[in-house]
């Protein structure tokens, strides 16, 4: 028997790996095999029972880009001519690292040195990667994916480049469209995020934004991709795509239409508006007059998006137009996703409550202060995001459907026993009154509160969020939350703080999710969290100082993911130690301190690096009342702990003898400007 090394190239699926396997024989002899894959799954199953591991290729960074560049075009790594070099880095920013982008866009620039034709070939790069080499390498991605995939990221033509496409609004509109089939067993919602997941999976979207478990909270397209996406939709008049002075789409009917830019001309919007009769859906994210004041022309509309510059950066040059004409909302009848995100909107039509099939409606960003009592007739609304200065009616108990409700000011007794008649909800984000505010009702809002949740918790919520600055979360309440919710992955309790870790929160099995504001926090409350067995993210808000040392140890926080301790409110140090083999399965840690507090307490004694996964660490360094001598040995020590962990864990610090600076420069001006008054 002889030692083998084998490349296999280019795997679509696992059943053609398990074929190739079957092949190669095992003989302990040393032997390798290299695959490759575009696809994630396939690469885990090529792991399986040998003892293998996956290697992610990362983007090339900007050295590495510009060596591959510079060597493909001038033969040389460093004979790029001066006149060139500004160019060539706006060139390879378009190519986000991608070797395969940096060869094709070299090969067109091979042999000219002339700038303009470089900034021609920058002008035109969109073009240049739809080059029929590239096009079809990413086709061959394209059709191995099944027909209600293609279908999905067909749709992601609707959004502009290099947007940040949010994974929950594009799962919501994918629903709204019609494109997510019922399965027995599985939501709408959990097919549509499998669907996400897959288009990730297949490397043909970017996840970002990554959550402690490993969920992508959005995803951007990458240019080239998208490049195809939009061609492959207006060959199949999927959607039209309007930029400028030009729009992509053909036939005589458009189904989508996604406005992307500031300035469209009145004739290209005419040639549009005489094709939308049968549009199902819309997006504005430019500013564009013409179309908005059509919209009422429109009763077919299934999504509708306006308003949502401000990720674009546009000015808001169209919101009276909005503003006018949102008026005409209610009469599309048959709409289910509706985002609008104009600040300048300050109020909804009364016959919204005509919107019979809405299941998502988005009004944060907007300036809305109060919502019609109408919005309680939408009987098939799932998702409800209002901003945090909206006032609800009481007939928001009305929406039987309801399984979001995001943001909620809920400051009557009657908006809280309304809540009790969601009977379907699923997420809860609320804002409480001031105690100033509730005056002597006081108790009989906590008392409404309890049992609102009590309810609610038995029928299935699974995460709540409760932004309180005036204390009304009583012991009383907090038990009631944590025995009545068995379903509740998500708990997040804002603001000064309740009195201390209840015990009862160890109830909560499920929890993955757990961010707590308490007044003070001893080692026995670090010990009960610390044994929620599912828990993924903690971050702690502590009011005061815990007056005592705190440890945790290689019992606690088995699962946990990340860890954020806040301790500066009103005073205190990091005074926190790990022990051997604690939090094993952490990546990200996060905590603030004070430098004279901490080094009075407990010194400089930073024991994170018996963190053994520990890859990320940001710290928030406080310099009140120190020198900068005492700054500067806290920041070293910081650096000092990193460098002995065994990973070589990334750091990121933020305050420390920069903030003593400022801070030392505001003084002096303070003191100045005082002087100079007296």
């Amino acid at each position: 028997m002889c030692r083998y090394f084998i490349i296999v190239d280019d795997i679509w699926n696992t059943q053609a790996w398990e074929f190739i396997k079957s092949a190669l024989p095992e003989n302990n002899l040393n032997s390798r095999v290299i695959t490759t894959t575009r696809i994630s799954n396939v690469a885990a199953s090529c792991c399986t029972g040998l003892a293998g591991y996956v290697h992610n290729i990362q983007p090339l960074s900007d050295l590495q880009s510009q060596q591959l560049f510079f060597k493909r075009v001038f033969g040389d790594i460093s004979a790029c001519p001066p006149h060139l070099e500004e160019v060539s880095h706006r060139i390879l920013e378009k190519c986000h690292g991608l070797p395969l982008a940096i060869i094709s866009i070299a090969s067109l620039l091979a042999g000219k040195s002339n700038k303009d034709q470089w900034e021609q070939v920058y002008n035109s790069i969109n073009s240049a990667f739809s080059h029929q080499g590239m096009r079809d390498i990413l086709l061959l991605s394209y059709y191995d994916l099944p027909y209600n995939l293609k279908t999905c990221l067909l749709y992601l033509s609707m959004y502009p480049e290099d947007y940040r496409i949010k994974r929950k609004e594009l799962t919501w509109r994918w629903i709204a469209e019609g494109f997510i089939t019922e399965v027995r067993g599985q939501t709408m919602e959990q097919i549509a995020e499998s669907y996400f997941n897959e288009l990730v999976n297949r490397s043909l979207i970017q996840p970002i934004d990554i959550w402690y478990d490993g969920k992508a909270g959005a995803c951007r397209v990458h240019d080239m991709v998208l490049e195809l996406i939009v061609s492959l939709s207006a060959e199949e008049n999927f959607a039209c795509i309007v930029e400028g002075q030009s729009y992509s789409g053909s036939g005589h009917k458009i189904r989508r239409l996604s406005v992307q830019s500031e300035h469209v001309g009145d004739e290209v919007m005419q040639k549009i508006m005489d094709k939308w009769s049968q549009v199902r859906s819309i997006s504005f994210y430019g500013c564009q007059e013409q179309g908005i004041c059509h919209l009422h022309e429109l009763h077919h509309l299934r999504v509708l998006v306006l308003g949502d510059v401000n990720n674009l950066g546009y000015q808001h040059k169209y919101i009276d137009s909005i503003k006018k004409h949102i008026k005409y909302v209610g009469s599309f009848f048959q709409l289910k996703f509706l985002t609008i995100s104009s600040s300048c909107v300050t109020e909804l039509p009364e016959d919204i409550g005509n919107l019979q099939y809405l299941q998502t409606l988005n009004i944060d960003g907007t300036s809305v202060r109060k919502l019609p009592p109408s919005i309680g007739h939408l009987q098939k609304l799932v998702h409800l995001l209002v901003g945090s200065c909206v006032e609800l009616p009481d007939e928001i108990g009305d929406l039987q459907a309801l399984q979001e409700l995001s943001q909620a000011r809920i400051f009557s007794i009657k908006l809280v026993e309304a809540l009790r008649r969601l009977t379907k909800l699923k997420r809860l984000h609320m804002d409480v009154p001031s105690r100033e505010k509730l005056g002597c009702d006081i108790r009989r809002y906590q008392e409404a509160l309890m049992s609102s949740v009590a309810v609610i918790g038995k029928n299935g919520l699974q995460s709540i969020q409760i932004n309180d600055f005036s204390c009304l979360l009583t012991e009383e309440l907090m038990d009631i939350l944590c025995s009545s919710a068995p379903c509740l992955r998500n708990l997040d309790i804002y603001g000064k703080g309740i009195a201390h870790v209840p015990k009862q929160i160890a109830c909560l099995v499920n929890v993955t999710y757990l961010m707590l504001g308490v007044l003070r926090i001893k080692q026995q409350d670090l010990c009960i969290i610390g044994g929620i067995p599912a828990l993924l993210f903690c971050e702690l808000q502590i009011l005061h100082a815990p007056g005592e040392r705190l440890t945790i140890s290689s019992q606690l926080f088995q699962c946990l993911k990340e860890f954020r301790y806040c301790n500066c409110f009103y005073g205190g140090g990091l005074e926190m130690l790990f022990s051997q083999g604690a939090m094993p399965e952490l990546r990200r840690l996060y905590f603030e301190f004070r430098v004279q507090e901490t080094e009075s307490k407990m010194g400089f004694e930073f024991s994170f690096e018996h963190l053994e996964s520990l890859e990320e660490i940001t710290v928030i360094i406080k310099p009140e009342d120190a020198t900068r001598s005492r700054v500067e040995a806290a920041e070293a020590a910081l650096r000092n702990a990193v460098s002995i962990h065994p990973g070589h864990p990334t750091l990121e610090l933020h305050g420390g003898s920069e903030e003593y600076d400022e801070l030392q420069a505001w003084l002096r001006r303070t003191q100045e400007a005082e002087a100079a008054y007296l």
